[in-house]
């Protein structure tokens, strides 16, 4: 088991974000969060990530409890973030945002090996490494921000809305990305409103909704429960 939420509560005020909520992310695989928008998967990843503390329960990457350290701890341990709507420094180049992925390691060797494999894998990155970042389209957009994630050297990527406003030709790229980056041993939790894209890359499936964990099944699972639809769809 690479991670697990065990019971895990987060609260903003009076308002209970998740409510006792358990997941599981076995190593080497991609596992999706589903849900409408407002249930509380985003702030899942956050309180993966230590954005967030949850007020009760506890999460565990691999031996060690997770819950009560930093995020840049969180980050050293393994686990990167590419959040929604993808946070780039728009005035700064290509390669700068590239580089403060690695701002987490000392490690100069590695980290050049590591720059040197990304823009191998992604070379638009290398094309367009001396512009602006915010004059880059979605896509390219997308695709440097989990570029910068994986400076890092993470063991958990965490995907928040990768596809998110990307035409359909741009997304079967990023579908392609995320296969490689899987494949390369990297396992993935991914948020996505794009059910196809979702179902088609994972093994396992959660859907949350208002807060509270409803569905826990592999893709096929979820095609068969009617149910799970309905509380997916909001109907």
């Amino acid at each position: 088991m690479l991670l697990e939420l065990r019971n895990v509560t987060v609260e903003y005020g009076r308002l209970k974000a998740a409510r006792d909520v358990s997941l599981e992310m076995d190593e080497g695989s991609i596992v999706t969060l589903l849900g409408v928008n407002g249930a509380g998967k985003t702030t899942l990843f956050k309180t993966i990530s230590g954005l967030i503390r949850p007020s009760m329960g506890s999460i565990w990457f691999r031996d060690t409890r997770i819950d009560k350290k930093s995020p840049e701890d969180i980050l050293r341990l393994g686990i990167a973030q590419v959040p929604e709507g993808r946070h780039l420094f728009p005035h700064m180049t290509v390669l700068e945002n590239l580089n403060l992925g690695a701002y987490s390691r000392n490690d100069k060797v590695g980290i050049q090996k590591s720059r040197q494999s990304i823009l191998e894998t992604f070379p638009v990155i290398e094309e367009k490494g001396g512009v602006k970042a915010g004059t880059l389209s979605g896509g390219q957009q997308q695709l440097l921000a989990i570029a910068r994630a994986l400076m890092a050297e993470p063991k958990l990527l965490l995907l928040d809305e990768p596809a998110q406003g990307l035409a359909p030709l741009v997304i079967k790229e990023i579908e392609h990305r995320i296969k490689s980056i899987n494949e390369r041993g990297i396992t993935v939790g991914l948020i996505e409103h794009n059910v196809r894209l979702a179902l088609g890359l994972s093994q396992k499936v959660y859907i949350i909704y208002n807060g509270e964990m409803v569905f826990t099944g592999s893709p096929s699972d979820l095609t068969k429960d009617g149910y799970a639809q309905k509380i997916y769809l909001g109907a």
